[in-house]
């Protein structure tokens, strides 16, 4: 597959739309208001939030200039959108699939600036290679729903509030949410969406404790077989970029599990004073 073409580009920024979007849609009435959780479309464009969180993984644009070339017009209402929820900062997220050829100058001009780069990686349905490990893992319903929301919290660092809101994501229609378990311990969390023949898969996390012991590759692996028996073709990912000066071990998991980078996707952000 041609990771050049620009149907490519704008398939994979799609399919995490599509899971982003649904994953605010989880939010009950009580976590949408304790979260301030927000999800808009704005010219084509997914703008998510969570007010209460200054977390830029959780208020972010997807998507931009996709459809349509962005325009002038609408970055000033994605800039009333966060600044009037009370978001003090964002990501836009710029695809090479993304218009106008000159967005970037055009971010800049409205005050955004570069902050730093995610990688976009996918791979096949191919069987994965053998993951070593002592734990177990496992697909979950509601009744560990719980545990998944406060690992995810925790290691991400996002607030308490957001717990309820991850776990109420476990079991929505798409959806599959795993476990790695040290005996009858959570240790590790994974999360796979599943939409059209894509499967998006991300919420990885270990606690600190438990890491290098294999449990994101065996949750992957899992996720790989998952998204094969779904009759999905494509895996999809994001992660940090791995520079010299910041190493990034989810991206150098994800090559050693077959994944190769479609792209690097530059974050552009507009801050509201917040450092």
């Amino acid at each position: 597959m041609n990771t050049n073409t620009k149907d490519l580009t704008s398939s994979l920024e799609l399919s995490e739309m599509a899971a982003w979007s649904d994953f605010y849609k989880a939010g009950s009435t009580q976590s949408t208001s304790e979260c301030g959780l927000i999800a808009a479309e704005v010219g084509g464009a997914v703008a998510t939030a969570a007010a209460r969180a200054d977390v830029l993984a959780l208020n972010r644009v997807i998507g931009i200039g996709l459809e349509d070339p962005a325009t002038s017009e609408q970055l000033d209402e994605l800039v009333q959108l966060y600044t009037q929820a009370g978001v003090p900062r964002f990501f836009v997220q710029a695809s090479p699939a993304a218009g106008p050829a000159d967005l970037e100058r055009l971010l800049v001009e409205h005050g955004f600036s570069h902050h730093n780069n995610w990688v976009k990686l996918f791979r096949d349905t191919s069987p994965p290679r053998h993951v070593a490990t002592d734990l177990t893992v496992r697909q979950i319903g509601s009744a560990d729903a719980d545990s998944f929301g406060r690992i995810v919290t925790e290691c991400f660092d996002w607030p308490g509030t957001a717990r309820r809101w991850v776990a109420e994501a476990v079991g929505r229609p798409g959806w599959r949410h795993y476990l790695a378990f040290d005996g009858a311990t959570p240790v590790a969390t994974g999360a796979l969406f599943a939409s059209g023949d894509q499967a998006w898969v991300d919420f990885a996390a270990t606690l600190p404790d438990y890491r290098g012991r294999g449990a994101q590759g065996a949750l992957m692996a899992q996720r790989i077989r998952d998204a094969r028996a779904l009759g999905c073709n494509l895996l999809v990912v994001e992660t940090a970029e791995d520079t010299p000066q910041k190493g990034a071990p989810s991206f150098r998991n994800m090559l050693r599990l077959g994944f190769q980078v479609a792209y690097v996707r530059p974050n552009f952000i507009f801050s509201n004073g917040a450092e």
